[in-house]
């Protein structure tokens, strides 16, 4: 019997990308992609969020919010609030018992203070940047929990897992080995991703656009890496992930910003 029931996906939010200036060997142009969040179903956890996506509380900081919409282009509307999707499909914000965060972004952190009453869960390294509200965006700190939200950082994981052969700690992000985590460099100063065993699914979050850059081989421009925390930890980890897919093709990829996701529902 599988300890994930489900995995859907949530689109809260759009942001434009132009691969054409992202990648030295793209003409694609002008791409609009969604913001996702996931939501699991865990047979002894509950419902669990995967990031919240973006919500009309990044505007409390209007002239940031303005300079940075301006910068990544980024898309939403009040209707597109992980909490107002919830609502339409009848399921109560309450029910949702944990939430985990890949990274401080808006995209990730933005519905956060929306969410009545969940467990924050994360790597050490993520929390601290909460906890401490040392953000890169000023405008995120309208966005991020206060000090009632319980928080938990994943311990490291101690079984076998082929992880190991590409990131330096897997941590145990379920506690039962269901979810694992990974730290992914580079694109902020702390990221994590997950991996689904029983799917084989692996999230990546923001390492790269979407799983085009894997499969088509999209090297990075200047640009690109120039909006990234360290570059050189940012090309460390778009070879692993590279390395990890050619080596391991039923594995299944999928970022912050794929269009879509399997549809995993297990009995």
């Amino acid at each position: 019997m599988n300890k994930i029931i489900s995995i859907r996906q949530f689109v809260c939010g759009e942001e434009v990308f132009n691969f054409s200036d992202l990648f030295i060997n793209s003409d694609s142009g002008e791409q609009t992609l969604p913001v996702n969040v996931l939501m699991l179903e865990h047979r002894k956890l509950g419902t669990i969020l995967i990031n919240t996506g973006c919500t009309g509380l990044l505007k409390k900081k209007l002239p940031q919010f303005i300079s940075y919409k301006q910068k990544h282009k980024l898309r939403f509307e009040d209707p597109d609030s992980i909490t107002e999707q919830l609502d339409k499909e009848n399921i109560d914000p309450l029910v949702v018992k944990k939430v985990i965060l890949t990274h401080c972004s808006p995209e990730c952190c933005g519905a956060l203070p929306l969410m009545p009453k969940y467990e924050l869960i994360s790597s050490a390294q993520v929390l601290c940047l909460i906890k401490t509200r040392d953000t890169d965006e000023d405008m995120m700190k309208s966005t991020l929990p206060d000090d009632s939200i319980p928080i938990k950082a994943a311990g490291i994981f101690n079984g076998q897992t082929f992880l190991n052969n590409y990131f330096k700690w897997v941590y145990d992000i379920s506690g039962d080995g269901s979810v694992l985590g990974f730290d992914l460099k580079g694109h902020s100063r702390a990221m994590l991703g997950l991996y689904f065993t029983e799917s084989r699914l692996l999230y990546a979050a923001d390492a790269a656009v979407d799983e085009r850059v894997l499969d088509e081989g999209l090297v990075p421009s200047d640009k690109l890496l120039s909006l990234q925390s360290d570059a050189d930890d940012y090309l460390v980890t778009l070879s692993t992930l590279r390395r990890l897919h050619r080596e391991n093709p039923d594995v299944t990829i999928r970022f912050l910003h794929s269009r879509s996701f399997p549809e995993i529902v297990k009995g």
